[in-house]
């Protein structure tokens, strides 16, 4: 590949003419392990022009240098040029002049095999393929200029089979596809898959729901049924929890990373993303799979269409105390509500799971703001905002039914926050949540806890003065541990 830096002046009468409708012709390949999935890109702009800049990301959710993964080939492109620019996201685009541009490039797998540590490159061989919608489509650059920031795309899905099938966040087994998504949020947080997998559909409060998963899974994975019981409970508890059953499709897709049926690997490695209408799971496949670590993950990426998705962040990682904190303190509460835990098994998940594990962290004092330079670099910095945004969330939750005599919880706060960020079109600032938190208080400011807790990273001194009446705070090894009490309130609020 040929890398080129361009003079900034060419950008601006592209930018002027470039409209945000495109069409893709995505091709089937019987070999696809060799040739990847080939995308023909066609794009009408408003005058004749003769070069265009199209959108493509270098790196991003841990991955680097994803332009390994794009290949445009001259003999499929006669009259085209192409120039690459992976500091930029870019690919400026030379061509006979013509208000339709139309061009081929290939997506390939680039690396060998099945890796438990690449989860967000493309993956594809001749039975599957697996690939976020911002590693598979080439944008025009003025999309991401335009107001509302919003492409139209036409995706024809062509040659493939009919046992061959077609599945995304956007619809399951259509081979033609029209969609309007705004480019980010929507459009590039999304993910399409293809080949060998299982689609089970079911409805929650009459509204379409669509469980893919491929591969024969081992151990506790191993019954498809199972897991959609559990994926069914999921939802129905989180929609109920806010509200909110206004979500026309929805999908969860489960994919295997590596697998294998001995026991050299004697544990498990998942992760899980949310995404726009979806959350997909990538998990180690073996004997040792543990049904409870399935349906954590199930919690966990499903808040996320309300906790980071609905409440969006307004400074992305430095507000990962929210989106991710927080998001890991309801996985634990709901499955509390769905009965998936009961209050003994909740108490030691939180005390292991949560505080232990946090506290174990020898990262764990890193200020805020240092946090998202080795976010994807490191597994310890990684869980710090995990655990430091859960155990303040149960801080806050205690503390505002405290104030309220047992009559609001930090789940009220919570839907007042999803309300005003939709009503209102806003973002979830530190500002925003200090100001609605105090609400809840009675009136009191928790600025200083927060900045200290928070933002500087020091440990929060829960004690038994902090907690409803069924729990008090005991210390084992300097770490504190809740300890049930009997009392006529419970934990689990309306």
């Amino acid at each position: 590949m040929t890398k080129v830096i361009i003079s900034l002046f060419l950008l601006s009468p592209i930018i002027l003419v470039a409209q945000t409708k495109v069409e893709y012709k995505v091709h089937y390949a019987q070999n696809m392990e060799m040739e990847g999935l080939k995308v023909e890109f066609t794009h009408k702009t408003k005058k004749a022009q003769d070069s265009l800049y199209v959108h493509f990301y270098d790196s991003g959710w841990g991955e680097y240098d994803l332009f390994n993964c794009l290949e445009i080939m001259q003999e499929e492109n006669p009259g085209y040029s192409f120039d690459f620019v992976p500091d930029s996201n870019r690919i400026i685009i030379r061509y006979p002049k013509s208000k339709t541009v139309t061009f081929k490039y290939r997506i390939r797998q680039d690396y060998p095999g099945d890796s438990v540590h690449i989860t967000n490159r493309p993956r594809m061989n001749n039975a599957y393929f697996h690939v976020l919608g911002r590693s598979l489509f080439v944008v025009p650059e003025s999309v991401f200029l335009s107001k509302d920031r919003t492409l139209e795309a036409k995706i024809d899905w062509v040659g493939f089979p009919a046992s061959y099938k077609i599945h995304n966040t956007f619809e399951s087994d259509v081979q033609t596809q029209r969609i309007k998504a705004e480019i980010n949020s929507g459009f590039y947080h999304s993910l399409f898959v293809g080949g060998d997998y299982r689609l089970h559909t079911f409805d929650i409060n009459k509204k379409p729901v669509v469980f893919a998963i491929r591969g024969e899974w081992f151990a506790d994975y191993k019954d498809d049924m199972r897991m959609v019981a559990s994926l069914k409970k999921t939802i129905q508890t989180q929609r109920d929890f806010w509200r909110d059953h206004n979500q026309s499709y929805y999908t969860v897709i489960m994919t295997p990373t590596v697998s294998q049926n001995d026991s050299l690997f004697q544990g498990q490695s998942s992760v899980g993303s949310g995404l726009h209408n979806a959350f997909m799971i990538q998990s180690t496949n073996n004997p040792f799979n543990n049904f409870s670590v399935l349906n954590y993950l199930f919690n966990h990426e499903m808040m996320h269409q309300w906790i980071g998705l609905s409440i969006r962040p307004a400074h992305e990682e430095l507000n990962y105390w929210f989106t991710e904190g927080f998001t890991d303190y309801y996985s634990y509460k709901n499955r509390l509500s769905e009965g998936d835990l009961s209050l003994e098994e909740w108490c030691k998940a939180i005390n292991e799971e949560v505080i232990q594990s946090h506290y174990e962290n020898p990262q764990r004092n890193r200020p805020n703001y240092v946090i998202m330079d080795d976010f994807w670099k490191s597994r310890d910095v990684e869980k710090i905002p995990y655990r430091r945004g859960a155990i303040f969330a149960f801080w806050l939750d205690n503390k505002i039914m405290k104030a309220s005599n047992y009559a609001q919880s930090l789940d009220d706060l919570m839907r007042k926050l999803l309300e005003k960020c939709k009503r209102e079109s806003l973002r979830l600032s530190d500002e925003l949540f200090l100001t609605e938190a105090k609400e809840f208080l009675s009136g009191e400011d928790i600025s200083y806890e927060f900045q200290k807790f928070v933002l500087n990273g020091e440990d929060l001194p829960l004690t038994s003065e902090d907690v409803i009446d069924c729990f008090r705070v005991e210390f084992v090894n300097d770490i504190p541990q809740i300890v049930l009490q009997p009392s006529p309130h419970q934990y689990l609020m309306k």
